[in-house]
């Protein structure tokens, strides 16, 4: 009797260890499955944009730096931009947070510099991104972004930047 207790009890922790085995091997296949197909609609998608980049061209000069900073947020796909100085001083801005931006941009830019020898840092959360990056010596840039940016873009911006900074200055 003893025996076909323990006999049955074995079989079931032996049974239930298998099945669970199974199961998550089969729940890791089925994200890493998912994590491709995600990174493949990214991809895609982050072409195509670099691709638009690629062809489009400034037109004209901007008159003044808000219609400059429109026109970055339109042709990169960025959301709410703040160009500042490195002393945390809004120069221009189409944020609805532009002196919150504005002030903890340098301090991001200092903490991705003493961490990661870096001049730009992208945070990622669930939703959203922010691009923090140092344009030049005299300007940083705070973007809240809604996508994967590639570093060819950032250097895009970063070269867009300094040629309408110097022109305007």
């Amino acid at each position: 009797m003893l025996y076909e207790i323990l006999a049955v009890v074995c079989g079931g922790v032996v049974g239930f260890a298998a099945t669970w085995k199974f199961v998550s091997t089969g729940l890791k296949e089925e994200k890493k499955k998912e994590e491709e197909i995600r990174k493949a609609k990214i991809s895609s998608i982050s072409t195509a944009v670099e691709r638009k980049v690629a062809e489009s061209r400034m037109a004209k000069p901007p008159s003044d730096l808000s219609e400059f900073v429109n026109y970055l947020s339109d042709k990169y796909i960025l959301g709410e931009i703040t160009i500042l100085t490195p002393e945390g001083l809004p120069v221009v801005s189409n944020s609805s947070t532009a002196e919150e931006d504005a002030a903890i941009a340098p301090e991001i830019l200092r903490v991705a510099r003493r961490l990661l020898n870096s001049n730009r840092i992208v945070l990622s959360g669930e939703d959203s991104r922010i691009l923090v990056m140092q344009a030049n010596p005299d300007v940083i840039l705070h973007a809240k972004i809604a996508r994967d940016i590639s570093k060819k873009e950032m250097d895009r911006i970063r070269d867009e930047i300094n040629m309408v900074m110097e022109g305007l200055i």
